[in-house]
C-alpha cells in the first residue's frame, strides 16, 4: 500500500510541475456592483484539500478573490446559488475566529451579507458511518455530549430529501500543492457504495488546549495556509503561522498529540471545527449546516490502523464526497 501511495505521488508531482501558480490579489473584490443587500451562503472548510473540493464545484466570478484582514474569500456560485468560500484552518479556535470575522465583515453595510453558513469537510466516523460516507448531523456537541446545539431545521429538512451518488474511488488529490490543478491519480476503490446519513449527532473537540493551530506556508493540502486550486494563491502568504506558532508550541503541542479517535458510536462524525462554527452562526442568528465526509473509521478495505493513517490516505474521497453533497444541497435548497 505504501509503495502504491509513493508511486501515485511521484506521478502526480511529475504531471503537476510546470503548471505554475497564480499571483496574489492584493486587495478585496474588484469590479463588483451589488445594489442593495446581496445575500450569499458562506461555505467554510478547514484545510486546503477540503476547500479545493468545494471550489471544484464552484463557478468563480470574474475577479473572485477578496482579502480582508489577511483572510481570503472566493466569490462564486454553487448550483446557481451565490456563495463565499473560505478556509478557516484547523481547529476550534480558528473555526470560531474566521466564522466570527466573516459574519462581522459581510453585513448589509458592506453590500453583501451572509444568509447561511455551511461547513464542508472530513471527519472521523463511527456507529453508522464508514470511510467514504457523508454525515449531516442534526445537532453538534462541544462537550462530548453534555449539551447539544441543533443545526437550522429548514436546512436539515432540505438535506433529508437529498439523493446523492457518492464516489467509491479514492484519489491522491494534490498533497504537495505544487500547482493549481493536477490530474486524478487513483489510489483505491472502496468496493462499496458510500452512503449519506442525515440526522444523528456530531462532536467537535479541541486538540490544541485552547490555542489556534498554525497553518504552515506552502506545506501541502492539509497543513498549508491556502487552497491549492483557486486564483490568487501566493507563495508569500503565511496565514496565521507567525501569530499562532509560539503559543501553540508552548501550550498546544502536547495536547495535540493526544489523538481523539472516532470510536464512540454515539457520533456519526467527529471533527475539530463544526460545532464551533455552529455556535458563532447561532449567536448571529444565521442558519447553519455541517456536512462531513468520513476519512477514518470503519469500512476501510485496506485495514489501515485508524487515525492518522486512514485520515491521510482517505482524506480526498472524504472531502470530495462532502463537496458533492454540498452541491446537491445547494441545488435542492431554496436558500436563505
Amino acid at each position: 500500500m505504501l509503495k502504491r501511495f509513493r508511486a501515485a505521488l511521484v506521478v502526480a508531482v511529475a504531471l503537476c510541475l510546470g503548471g505554475g501558480l497564480a499571483t496574489a490579489d492584493p486587495g478585496g473584490f474588484r469590479s463588483v456592483v451589488t445594489p442593495g443587500c446581496e445575500q450569499r451562503t458562506l461555505v467554510l472548510s478547514a484545510f486546503p484539500a477540503e476547500s479545493d473540493a468545494v471550489l471544484a464545484h464552484t463557478l468563480l466570478e470574474p475577479n473572485p478573490v477578496g482579502v480582508y484582514d489577511r483572510q481570503y474569500y472566493y466569490r462564486g456560485s454553487i448550483a446557481g446559488k451565490k456563495v463565499l468560500v473560505a478556509m478557516t484552518r484547523i481547529g476550534l479556535v480558528n473555526a470560531t475566529a474566521v466564522t466570527e470575522a466573516a459574519l462581522s465583515r459581510f453585513t448589509c453595510a458592506s453590500g453583501t451579507s451572509i444568509g447561511a453558513v455551511i461547513f464542508s469537510g472530513v471527519a472521523g466516523g463511527a456507529g453508522r458511518t464508514s470511510v467514504g460516507d457523508v454525515a449531516i448531523p442534526a445537532q453538534w456537541t462541544l462537550d462530548n455530549g453534555a449539551t447539544y446545539q441543533p443545526v437550522d431545521p429548514g436546512m436539515l429538512a432540505a438535506a433529508q430529501t437529498l439523493t446523492v451518488q457518492l464516489s467509491s474511488v479514492n484519489n491522491l488529490g494534490n498533497p504537495m500543492c505544487l500547482c493549481r490543478h493536477v490530474p486524478n491519480v487513483k489510489l483505491n476503490d472502496l468496493g462499496r457504495q458510500p452512503q449519506l446519513f442525515v440526522g444523528g449527532n456530531g462532536y467537535s473537540h479541541d486538540a490544541n488546549n485552547g490555542q489556534a493551530f498554525p497553518c504552515v506556508p506552502n506545506a501541502g493540502d492539509v497543513f498549508g495556509c491556502q487552497p491549492c486550486s483557486p486564483p490568487g494563491r501566493s507563495l508569500l502568504y503565511t496565514g496565521n503561522f507567525f501569530q499562532a506558532i509560539g503559543p501553540w508550541l508552548a501550550k498546544g503541542l502536547l495536547s495535540n498529540l493526544n489523538i481523539q479517535t472516532a470510536d464512540n458510536p454515539a457520533y456519526d462524525a467527529v471533527d475539530q471545527e463544526t460545532a464551533a462554527s455552529l455556535a458563532v452562526a447561532t449567536a448571529h442568528g444565521v442558519p447553519f449546516l455541517g456536512i462531513r465526509g468520513m476519512s477514518d473509521g470503519p469500512g476501510d478495505p485496506l485495514g489501515l490502523p485508524g487515525f492518522p493513517f486512514q485520515f491521510f490516505f482517505y482524506k480526498q474521497i472524504a472531502a470530495e464526497n462532502a463537496a458533492r453533497v454540498v452541491e446537491a444541497f445547494m441545488a435542492n435548497w431554496a436558500g436563505p
